[in-house]
């Protein structure tokens, strides 16, 4: 069984689920998966998202919640927000949800440009940080362009953060560079939570999760497939801390001479 705990599956909200009928067959394919649980984790974009269009919002989660409850899978509110410029005003007026109301916030920045070496991403998480929110930085391995830069997502993961990576991504249908990116970072054990970013019912950002966990279980074990993709959502949803990856030897590779 899994958690994701990073999808755009609440209907008509953002660019991720569009209809009702795309938002029934996502809870079947949950279920078909052995989805038991997931976090709706809409897009807030601060500057753009007034109280107004954010009452909408969670109007329109709730009904959710209860469509997904009916079904047999629980739904917990989240949201995804964007650090521009703007997102204080967000934060100090409470216009966003945690994850499932606990002390994990899921966050982004622009995957379109290059993070750069600026401090700016820095100073955005450390006031997260210091406002007690634990930062879940969403799908790390997208913002590096040029190859992932392990010291200075460490240097997140050391100012309290945690690292979320998508499903495509480790699966290569995000790139070569992204895939990569992601390795590197599971590699280094330097992931916490491993999600689908669902936004479609078809293609491949879907709400699958079986074929990742078979993944990490095959090249870095049983006990880190469970970790990434059930025992840490599931510390989310109940506010504790995280666990942290543990650390696996390489397969070594044996090589055997044909005989002439």
């Amino acid at each position: 069984m899994y958690i994701d705990t990073h999808t755009h599956i609440t209907w008509g909200i953002d660019d991720g689920i569009q209809t009702l009928d795309e938002c029934l067959d996502a809870i079947n394919q949950c279920k078909e998966d052995g989805i038991e649980r997931v976090i709706a984790t809409p897009h807030f974009i601060p500057g753009r998202h007034n109280k107004a269009i954010v009452s909408k919002m969670v109007k329109r989660m709730i009904d959710v919640q209860k469509l997904f409850n009916e079904h047999g899978v629980k739904y917990y509110p989240g949201s995804e927000v964007f650090l521009n410029r703007d997102f204080l005003d967000m934060i100090d007026n409470k216009l966003f949800f945690t994850l499932a109301n606990s002390r994990y916030l899921l966050c982004e920045f622009n995957v379109r440009k290059n993070i750069g070496s600026t401090s700016r991403v820095e100073d955005r998480l450390y006031e997260l940080c210091i406002r007690d929110y634990v930062p879940l930085v969403a799908h790390v391995e997208r913002y590096f362009h040029d190859g992932i830069d392990l010291d200075r997502v460490n240097n997140w993961i050391d100012m309290g953060c945690k690292i979320q990576v998508n499903r495509t991504s480790i699966l290569g249908l995000q790139g070569k560079v992204v895939q990569k990116n992601a390795l590197s970072l599971l590699e280094n054990g330097m992931v916490h939570i491993i999600a689908t970013d669902t936004h479609r019912t078809t293609g491949s950002r879907i709400p699958r999760l079986s074929d990742v966990y078979e993944f990490i279980e095959e090249r870095f074990g049983e006990q880190n497939a469970r970790l990434l993709l059930y025992e840490n959502p599931l510390h989310i949803i109940e506010d504790e801390a995280m666990g942290e990856m543990s650390k696996v030897e390489r397969k070594k590779r044996l090589f055997f001479r044909k005989d002439r």
